[in-house]
This record gives structure tokens, C-alpha cells and sequence, in this order.
């Protein structure tokens, strides 16, 4: 019974614990090497992060001076509108002003004959001729 024993033994190590144990040690193998694979990946991955974060700022600086520009641009185009706006409505000023000007001594003309005739008038009637 004993060499039975010894002989199942003998053969089960050869034909299933050597080819299973064999199979174990290449799958550890595997997956360390696997393990090793990711870590040295990862290092790739910083360096990808990095990257894309150098890209972004480089896209972000971009964008930030080309608003800066076209603020700019559109603030400058502004103040010239604006100017000629302004001497646009000074010279419709002035034009209004000297229209005012020339109604107001039209106006005075007129009093100075009205009163000349009323102070005739006066006259008339105070002194009688």
C-alpha cells in the first residue's frame, strides 16, 4: 500500500504538480513583468501630463494676448469714432450757437425799433404838439 501511495505520488508530481507549478511560475513571471511595464508606462504618462499641461498654458497665453489685441483694436476704433462723433456734434453746436446769435440781434434790432416807435408814441402823447 505504501509503494501505491508512492507511486501515486511520484506520478501525480510528475504529471500534474511539476506541469501546474511550471504554469504558476510563468504566469508570476508574466505578471511582474506586466507590473514592471506599467510602472516604467507611467513614467511616459507624467511626461504626456506634462506635455499636454505645457500645451494648454502655451494655448492659454495665446488666447489671453489675442483678446488683449483685439481689445485693443476695438478700443482704438471706439476713440476715433467717438471722435469724429464729438466734432461732428461741436460744429452742429457751433452752427446752432451762431443761428441763436443772429436771431438774437435780429430780436435786439427789433426791440430797438419797436421802442424807438413807442418812445415816439410817448412823446406824441405827453407833449402835445
Amino acid at each position: 500500500m505504501m509503494v501505491q501511495f508512492l507511486i501515486l505520488m511520484v506520478t501525480l508530481d510528475k504529471l500534474y504538480f511539476s506541469p501546474l507549478g511550471k504554469f504558476m511560475d510563468e504566469r508570476d513571471a508574466a505578471i511582474k513583468e506586466k507590473l514592471s511595464s506599467v510602472k516604467d508606462t507611467s513614467g511616459e504618462v507624467k511626461e504626456l501630463e506634462e506635455q499636454a499641461a505645457a500645451v494648454m498654458r502655451a494655448a492659454r497665453a495665446e488666447i489671453s494676448a489675442a483678446l488683449n489685441k483685439m481689445k485693443k483694436e476695438t478700443q482704438a476704433e471706439l476713440e476715433e469714432k467717438l471722435a469724429v462723433e464729438k466734432k461732428k456734434i461741436e460744429a452742429e453746436l457751433q452752427e446752432a450757437l451762431g443761428n441763436l446769435e443772429n436771431q438774437k440781434e435780429e430780436t435786439i434790432k427789433s426791440l430797438d425799433s419797436q421802442i424807438a416807435a413807442l418812445s415816439d408814441e410817448i412823446v406824441k402823447k405827453v407833449l402835445p404838439a
